[in-house]
């Protein structure tokens, strides 16, 4: 029998500490063994205290316990069917999260864990909304975040990367699919992904036309906090 491709325990693997880029908005990377990239769980605090998990990472019981002090986990998002690696523990240690799984691969989400819905279950005014992605076949979603201040923050998973180029062959390999090399839709979206292109085009452009636009989040890859708004749309322009 195939060894399912998702933990059913609480495991820990290697990760940076959290990087708590404003007073609503966590995040954190971790690594997993033979895999050269690294995976990113991004936390959006709402205004009411409860916390939008997005593509879970399990931490040490230290690190956890820091963010329910700082709000309650109460929706998970798993972003398709190829990030559910930690989906199930998140679940079960706590019993009354939502999760939250786009149309084009809910099925397989829910081989490990079961979907209560899509993004139409995050409350309204509270400062996180979400809608899935026009074009692209496995119904990933994007998250806006409205902070404090006015500024906005996007939350995409695998339908934009900023990854650099790496070293030795691992590297080289992420080179010649396309994976690597600055901000990007990556060959493989575009090869596998990608049910119409002018569709998920047209929809990064609104998002980069998003007024108060600081940065976009990505599941792998550098954070991007300078140019985000240009940056959006000039990788749109360029690779779609």
């Amino acid at each position: 029998m195939a060894k399912p491709s998702w933990h059913t325990q609480w495991k820990v693997h290697p990760h940076d500490p959290v990087n708590k880029l404003t007073d609503d908005l966590w995040d954190v990377e971790g690594s997993l063994k033979g895999i050269p990239l690294k995976r990113r769980m991004t936390l959006m605090r709402l205004r009411d205290g409860r916390v939008v998990v997005h593509n879970a990472v399990a931490l040490e019981d230290a690190l956890m316990s820091d963010i329910e002090a700082w709000g309650r986990p109460s929706f998970l998002v798993v972003p398709n069917g190829y990030h559910r690696l930690d989906a199930a523990p998140f679940r079960a240690r706590y019993p009354g999260i939502i999760v939250v799984a786009g149309r084009g691969h809910r099925k397989r989400v829910s081989e490990c864990v079961p979907v209560d819905g899509g993004p139409e279950l995050l409350p309204a005014a509270q400062g996180v909304s979400a809608e899935e992605l026009d074009g692209n076949k496995a119904g990933e979603m994007v998250f806006m975040q409205t902070h404090a201040d006015g500024s906005k923050t996007a939350v995409l998973n695998d339908a934009f990367w900023n990854e650099h180029h790496q070293r030795g062959f691992p590297g080289f390999v992420l080179r010649m699919i396309g994976s690597t090399g600055g901000p990007k839709i990556t060959r493989v979206m575009k090869l596998v992904g990608i049910a119409d292109k002018q569709a998920l085009k047209a929809h990064l452009l609104r998002i980069a036309a998003t007024p108060g636009l600081a940065r976009i989040i990505m599941a792998h890859g550098r954070i991007i906090e300078e140019r985000a708004a240009e940056t959006l749309r000039e990788a749109a322009e360029r690779f779609l």
